[in-house]
């Protein structure tokens, strides 16, 4: 069986996404190699491509990095070990892999106008903490831990008596056996999440919901068949709570910033639209949420209440 959990929703990426920015960002560095290479700076050589000073400066501050060190400086051979591979396997002449450096380029270029060009948010004082912390009591001092025991299967072996059988509180074992006898394959996982790392909406709806209740979400070509397995009090003291809630507010008043330049930027831009745009759908929420819910939902769970039954 798989279990995953998910806690402390305010942390960042998924290991794929890191590796994959790694090596975009190793082949983007890649271009000035030869040349720093020829100014005495190598530290080390990785089948003949040498790796800089230049390069391990650039390095430090990304990831946590403080300092030299020889975990960098190993960090930055593997990453070379892996572009030298990805190039014996012709994977920088690959057009998907092309559009996916060209699309990183860009990111580091607007992400640079941000952090060079745009104001910094001044951090959160004391009381906007405090306020925070008071006025999301769910969050925090009365933060909710709950279980989901879930069923992934493709959403296309939904069907009428799937959904039937999906309906009121039973064994998520015997929906199990049903997608046996019925040969429909599935992977079984065990999730954990607090309160803070769902939707309001959602929360409304587990406020009510008893142990072992069904339910389905829907999630692009999967659906999940979960059950509400445990719910316990988790509460988080508001000095624990105080460095999430800084780094939330912190990012908060950086995207008003942003938004702020954004609205600038298209004031004085000339930016048309043309007539195969107009067959795109506009994906935008029907209504703002009356509440903004935590950040980092980044799963089926948080995102599928529309999918709920």
């Amino acid at each position: 069986m798989t279990t995953r959990t998910h806690q402390g929703q305010f942390a960042a990426t998924g290991a794929l996404r890191i590796a994959a920015g790694v090596v975009l960002l190793g082949l983007l560095a890649a271009c000035g190699s030869k040349n720093e290479a020829s100014s005495g700076q190598a530290l080390a050589s990785v089948d003949g491509k040498e790796i800089t000073v230049h390069q391990l400066n650039a390095e430090l501050g990304r990831g946590g990095a403080r300092e030299a060190s020889k975990q960098v400086l190993d960090g930055l051979v593997a990453r070379q070990l892996l572009i030298n591979a990805a190039r014996k396997e012709k994977l920088d002449a690959n057009p998907a892999v092309l559009a996916n450096m060209e699309r990183a380029k860009d990111l580091v270029l607007a992400q640079s106008y941000v952090q060079m060009k745009l104001g910094k948010p001044a951090r959160p004082t004391p009381q906007e903490i405090d306020d925070f912390y008071a006025k999301h009591p769910q969050w925090f001092a009365q933060r909710r831990q709950f279980e989901f025991s879930e069923l992934v299967i493709g959403a296309a072996n939904l069907s009428d008596e799937l959904n039937a059988l999906m309906v009121g509180t039973r064994p998520l074992d015997e929906i199990a056996s049903w997608l046996n006898a019925k040969r429909i394959p599935f992977t079984r996982l065990q999730v954990t999440k607090t309160s803070m790392d769902l939707p309001p909406a959602m929360l409304d709806e587990l406020k009510t919901m008893e142990r072992g209740h069904l339910f389905i979400v829907r999630e692009g070509e999967s659906a999940i068949l979960a059950s509400l397995a445990d719910v316990r009090s988790a509460p988080l003291s508001q000095v624990a709570a105080a460095p999430q809630i800084e780094g939330y507010l912190m990012a908060q008043k950086q995207g008003q910033i942003t938004d702020q330049a954004l609205n600038q930027l298209r004031a004085e831009a000339k930016i048309d639209y043309f007539d195969k745009a107009k067959s795109l759908k506009d994906q935008a929420p029907a209504q703002a949420a009356a509440e903004p819910a935590a950040p980092a939902q980044g799963d089926a769970v948080s995102r599928g209440l529309s999918g709920i039954k």
